[in-house]
């Protein structure tokens, strides 16, 4: 795997205070944060799908959804990438968020609507 990239501040913060989880179920729930010793090269895994260099960092559990950190040439996450992996071509890109702060408005909106079928958290 290539250098660990530089992540951007909101992610940073939101680790250093525990408001994500690392395990399906968990606190972003239907999101999750992967652990980094497990985080991914998308380019690498499944190469020649696009010029882009993406590293996944969350995944939606419900579905082969990530979320990966667009990584500029000099290591720095410009923006997120929403894809869905596994697929034929190796992933498809989904969704495009100018930053971190836009993906994570949209995790929000999918743990409302998670949280409007989940019938036995009441």
């Amino acid at each position: 795997m290539e250098n660990i990239p530089s992540f951007p501040i909101g992610y940073k913060w939101l680790i250093q205070r525990e408001l994500i989880g690392y395990d399906a179920f968990t606190q972003l729930q239907p999101w999750y944060f992967v652990r980094l010793d497990q985080c991914f090269w998308a380019t690498e895994r499944w190469p020649g799908v696009c010029e882009r260099r993406l590293f996944v960092f969350a995944r939606r559990q419900d579905n082969d959804d990530l979320a990966c950190f667009d990584i500029d040439d000099h290591g720095m996450a410009t923006q997120i990438i929403l894809i869905q992996g596994w697929t034929k071509a190796g992933f498809e890109i989904i969704r495009e968020f100018p930053d971190f702060w836009d993906w994570l408005k949209a995790v929000v909106d999918d743990i409302a609507e998670w949280v409007a079928i989940d019938e036995s958290i009441l």
